[in-house]
């Protein structure tokens, strides 16, 4: 093989690697945020409940957080 035939075949070889490497960062990270940002809101709503109760465990505990 000659060396541009070479070098093409490496040019299209990381351009299928960059292909493939960014539509495997988009399923990560669509993946990743369907899982934290339900987390999110739902540690938003018990943080809201909880300063909503005086800042108090819901136990009726003697100890709060700061």
């Amino acid at each position: 093989m000659s060396e541009g035939t070479k070098n093409v075949l490496k040019l299209i070889g990381v351009l299928v690697a960059a292909y493939i490497a960014y539509h495997l960062l988009i399923y990560l990270v669509g993946k990743i945020l369907a899982i934290a940002i339900p987390v999110a809101i739902l540690g938003g709503v018990v943080y809201v409940v909880y300063r909503a109760s005086g800042g108090k465990p819901l136990m009726g505990g003697r100890r709060t957080l700061p």
